[in-house]
């Protein structure tokens, strides 16, 4: 077990237990955000015949003088002139036989040719080509390349099915009455939320109290392809998920040298990938969005990287990656990152009201007016 690990490397303990993906073959009208498993193969040329790019006339580049003798819309079969000779051509329709250029409408009849103005058969797509390769997150644009393919249906890996458990004995679900002492729980909703995003299906079970032999009960009696669990993994006396996972499981990394989130584990639970989460609400979403989400679904991220200058000054945390929440906006031509409410990692609101974090390097702090790394959340 390595402990007090960098994010980086975290990340990259995690990969050496994958999950292995299954595969399953979808409607490309379903596939929209999923993973494609396969390389796709285009089944034909694209364009697959010659037409024109314009409204216009189709026209011989050399002719001076044309008369019209047709008109060819999109889906006729394609016909033919001869010297002289303009076909009325609509958008798409097949270029004619005879015919090497084309005419805007609003040129007129006589007006310029525009050989150029055609689309050639083939110069998207050839046949065979793989125009789309595994690992392709399907945008819908990719959607509608694998339409223009001839593609029908796609295969895809199928959504990675992953159990959340909240631990804790002060935890309540929403919209029951709170006792002294006790309060709602939150992270499993959120992690739940998250999954869906990285296109994986969140398996939601029942809080276990602070209790190793009701912790050990729900843990064999998943059937997912990885574990998520929220709180019960730092130094506390009834910190169960730790204690379980020390005594009967196999931890591959304990603590991420990161602030706020700094208690994560991982490892694996009779052959199942399982992910410590912090308690405290920020922490839990992210060490989710920094380490989980690499993990699960790479081709899917939650932030993305991008330099910003500071508006205010924040302070780093020492020996730790510090990411403090920000609100990143573009202001005359630069991203700018600001904070509106305290930095608590209980406090859900404050990544509600910021929109990134800071990606301060280990004891480094940041002025106004600095240009700092940071992650902006998509």
């Amino acid at each position: 077990m390595e402990t007090l690990v960098t994010i980086e490397r975290a990340i990259e303990i995690a990969r050496q237990t994958p999950i292995s993906p299954t595969i399953e073959s979808i409607s490309i009208t379903e596939s929209n955000n999923r993973i494609l498993a396969e390389n796709l193969h285009s089944k034909i040329d694209d364009p697959p015949f010659d037409n024109s790019a314009m409204d216009g006339w189709a026209v011989r580049f050399n002719d001076k003088h044309r008369t019209e003798i047709g008109m060819t819309a999109a889906g006729d079969t394609p016909t033919s002139i001869g010297q002289g000779e303009a076909v009325r051509i609509m958008t798409g329709a097949p270029i004619p036989e005879g015919a090497d250029a084309i005419v805007m409408v609003e040129s007129g009849l006589q007006g310029e040719a525009h050989p150029n103005f055609i689309r050639r058969r083939g110069e998207n797509l050839t046949k065979g080509t793989v125009a789309l390769q595994a690992g392709q997150l399907m945008t819908p644009a990719a959607i509608s390349l694998a339409a223009t393919m001839g593609h029908a249906t796609i295969p895809v890996r199928c959504k990675p099915r992953i159990a959340v458990i909240s631990t804790g004995d002060e935890l309540i679900p929403p919209g029951d009455e709170l006792s002294e002492g006790q309060i709602y729980e939150s992270n499993s909703h959120g992690l739940c939320a998250l999954l869906e995003k990285i296109g994986c299906t969140p398996i939601l079970h029942d809080t276990v109290e602070d209790s190793v032999e009701g912790l050990r009960t729900a843990l064999n009696s998943i059937d997912c392809d990885a574990i998520l669990t929220s709180g019960g993994v730092s130094m506390g006396d009834l910190d169960c998920v730790r204690k379980l996972m020390e005594e009967e499981g196999d931890i591959h990394f304990w603590k991420v040298a990161m602030r706020p989130g700094g208690p994560p584990l991982f490892g694996t639970w009779n052959g199942t990938p399982l992910f410590g989460l912090p308690g405290n609400p920020v922490s839990s979403h992210l060490v989710f969005t920094m380490i989980v989400a690499p993990w699960l679904s790479p081709e899917i991220p939650l932030a993305k990287h991008v330099p910003i200058r500071m508006k205010d000054p924040v302070k780093g945390a020492p020996g730790k990656t510090c990411l403090r929440r920000i609100q990143i906006v573009s202001e005359e031509g630069e991203l700018t990152g600001s904070t509106h409410t305290h930095q608590g990692s209980g406090n859900i609101h404050s990544l509600v009201a910021h929109n990134g974090v800071t990606l301060l390097p280990p004891d480094t702090s940041a002025n106004a007016g600095d240009i700092i790394d940071a992650l902006w959340f998509v």
